[in-house]
């Protein structure tokens, strides 16, 4: 494992780690409580079952690469297949790992986990990267987008889980904050799509209202730059925290964010705006 560089946009993990852990109580709350776990959560082809055991996976595999551990979640046939071709291999072939006929027993599965995960994370250097094979060959994530993505998880699927049964689920800036600040300036590297910027580089700059995250991103050729804020750009995205993160996620539409107001773009290229979503795959 390697020590990662200085953040682009500073972290605080006290934070994330407490709102993980209130997030956990949400959901598995909300998974126990559901009285048909084989309904369909939305924004995924899964089941609730699916999707909390897909939870319960993704937790104990982030622990595992905290602590050093094999883990089988790299099905050998996709070494080399793109982004989310890979992760949709990953996920199909690791949700049936877990037991999903009971939504109690998927809740105290998950809530070992994640205590585990959070336990190794306060542990663990912050900084440090950890081998993350699932998302590529040779591919690294710190400690801290870890739990970064680990808040997103839980965050996102829940989201997923009570809007396929009709239940609310607030999401706070201050959380949505916590994640994008983090997940996007460490993984949009990765999940940028090969044909995005080809020929035509686009420069953005990424502003979360409320004094939330800032970040400039450039895309070339298939590959993105993540930067600190500063020079000059095509398009400046101003957007809600929450609006931005179910985007990113691709839970809602950025042409109904823009539509809402919710999402606005403005610089020497505005119109570059509602191409943003499109130049990457979900994290």
């Amino acid at each position: 494992m390697t020590i990662h560089t200085k953040p682009v946009v500073a972290i605080h993990r006290h934070a994330v780690q407490e709102a993980t852990s209130a997030v956990l109580r949400r959901f598995t709350t909300m998974v126990r409580e559901t009285d048909d776990i084989g309904r369909m959560a939305a924004g995924t082809d899964w089941t609730v079952a699916e999707t909390a055991a897909h939870v319960s996976v993704v937790l104990a595999g982030f622990s595992a690469a905290i602590a050093g551990e094999m883990l089988a979640l790299t099905p050998e046939p996709y070494p080399d297949a793109d982004f989310p071709t890979r992760l949709a291999a990953v996920n199909a072939s690791t949700i049936e790992m877990v037991d999903h006929t009971d939504g109690t027993r998927l809740a105290e599965v998950i809530t070992a986990a994640a205590q585990r995960f959070l336990q190794l994370a306060v542990a663990a250097d912050p900084h440090t990267e950890c081998d993350t094979p699932w998302y590529g060959p040779g591919r690294t994530r710190s400690v801290d987008c870890l739990t970064a993505l680990a808040l997103g998880e839980l965050t996102v699927h829940g989201h997923d889980i009570a809007t396929g049964t009709g239940r609310a689920w607030p999401i706070s800036a201050a959380d949505a904050n916590l994640i994008v600040g983090t997940v996007c300036p460490a993984m949009s590297p990765l999940v940028v799509r090969p044909e995005a910027g080809r020929g035509a580089p686009v420069t953005y700059e990424v502003r979360l209202r409320g004094n939330g995250p800032r970040y400039v991103i450039e895309v070339a050729d298939g590959n993105a730059e993540v930067r600190a804020p500063g020079g000059p750009v095509d398009c400046v995205i101003s957007a809600d925290p929450v609006t931005f993160l179910l985007v990113v996620y691709g839970r809602l539409p950025s042409s109904q964010a823009f539509q809402r107001g919710a999402m606005t773009a403005t610089g020497r290229r505005p119109w570059l705006g509602l191409r943003y979503k499109h130049l990457f795959f979900n994290p």
